[in-house]
């Protein structure tokens, strides 16, 4: 349990936590709507969080989200939710967004190199890390992940203790640089895109002894811990930095310990988002090679992508996520990164939280180790509000959605195709003469 809750705990808080208050703060300007809006991103990732854990207690497989996808709507489903996790919501966006931070954080420590190159080495030095296979990076996800919530809780007492509540002000408050309306999209666009990954433990699943048991205490409490540590995080700001020092702030952090410690703190808050962004990638490099893994060994996927190497990884997929993500990162664009993914991420869970009725309607007898409470009406009040944050985002940010929108309708349209195919494939196979 402890492996599973590292995972969720290392990916979860990682380059959304450094880079989006700042963001977040000139979108909402005032300090009440930004809790707020941290305070719903939490409850709604808890909820999910409860609907997911009974779907991973009776499927224990590996891959996660497309197993549940395939299981309610065939392979189709199984092949849109693995391939949008593994280029946009898990895999290639997250990750090069990461490595395009990582290598501003290291030119702001270091005084030298290039946005490009600093992300290229770091790519290529977790491509060879998960060479080693899944022990090397269980224990140095386990190592990493300690020393960083240590370091988080380091942040919050010197925000917390050496602001002055400057935030809370009433003069503190800003306007919204967009607009309300769109500034609540794109903030809520940012929370989620900083919670997102509390689910990951579930792709590891046939790896977890007793999952049944175990993987919706993973989740649950991941989810919980995470979102107590986000608000505490954010009341340090504000306690140190008004909306409007926060606002386009890239490491609100550093500005919040400055206030405490001068400016000898930043270079301590610049190496500890370092450790922190280096934990959260390194999920992405060890969950998402095995959804590739598991779309293949369902035929969802290409063959090749079957190849493990000798320390247990599938090397397939890892070849092909460290592709993805080092031209990714070759953009340099983090902020449409992050709100593309998140766009690709709410309309692919949409589809995974109504798998559940389906799920239900379909196998009523199934075993389910654990049963979300509240059923039907809280997995339902999940979805419409899920539906509800799309329609927010459309309205909003039309051309956003639109692209989001074509990328998943390739999925489907290449779903059919390599199902059709498949299918065409194994017909012929069947016909051939011994």
């Amino acid at each position: 349990m402890g492996d599973g809750l590292a995972v969720v705990i290392g990916l979860v808080i990682g380059v959304g936590i450094l880079r989006t208050p700042g963001l977040i703060a000139g979108y909402l300007g005032g300090p009440w709507v930004i809790l707020l809006v941290w305070v719903a991103g939490g409850a709604i990732a808890l909820v999910s969080a409860m609907v997911f854990s009974e779907m991973a207690a009776m499927y224990p497989e590996a891959g996660g989200k497309f197993a549940y996808a395939r299981r309610a709507f065939g392979p189709i489903g199984g092949f849109v939710a693995g391939w949008s996790e593994v280029i946009a919501t898990r895999g290639g966006f997250p990750a090069a967004s990461k490595a395009i931070v990582i290598g501003e954080y290291l030119i702001l420590l270091t005084g030298w190199g290039a946005i490009r190159a600093w992300a290229a080495v770091v790519v290529v030095g977790f491509f060879l890390l998960h060479l080693l296979g899944l022990q090397a990076g269980r224990v140095f996800q386990n190592v990493v992940t300690a020393v960083k919530v240590v370091l988080i809780l380091v942040i919050i007492g010197a925000g917390l203790m050496g602001g002055s509540g400057a935030g809370w002000a009433p003069a503190a408050a800003i306007p919204p640089e967009r607009g309300l309306l769109l500034g609540l999209a794109l903030a809520y666009l940012s929370v989620s895109f900083t919670y997102y990954g509390w689910e990951d433990a579930i792709k590891m699943a046939e790896e977890i002894r007793e999952p049944g048991k175990k993987l919706p205490r993973i989740l649950i409490i991941g989810a919980v811990g995470v979102a107590a540590l986000y608000l505490a995080v954010n009341l340090a700001f504000l306690s140190a930095l008004t909306p409007a020092e926060m606002s386009g702030s890239p490491l609100v952090a550093a500005d919040a310990v400055a206030v405490a410690f001068g400016e000898s703190g930043r270079t301590f808050i610049t190496v500890t988002a370092l450790v922190i962004l280096i934990s959260s990638i390194n999920v992405n490099f060890l969950s998402i090679p095995r959804v590739a893994y598991g779309l293949a060994r369902r035929g969802l996927a290409p063959a090749g992508l079957l190849g493990v190497s000798g320390g247990g990884t599938p090397l397939g997929g890892l070849v092909f996520i460290t592709a993805l993500v080092f031209l990714l990162a070759m953009t340099r664009s983090f902020e449409f990164l992050i709100q593309f993914m998140m766009f690709v991420a709410i309309s692919v869970d949409t589809m995974i939280l109504i798998a559940l009725f389906r799920l239900r309607r379909l196998h009523p007898q199934e075993p389910r180790p654990y049963r979300v409470p509240g059923y039907p009406w809280m997995p339902a009040v999940v979805v419409i509000l899920y539906v509800m944050i799309l329609v927010l985002v459309a309205m909003t940010q039309p051309k956003l959605a639109l692209g989001g929108s074509a990328l998943l309708a390739a999925l489907v349209v290449a779903g059919v195709i390599w199902s059709r195919a498949k299918s065409s494939g194994d017909h012929a196979e069947e016909l051939r003469p011994a």
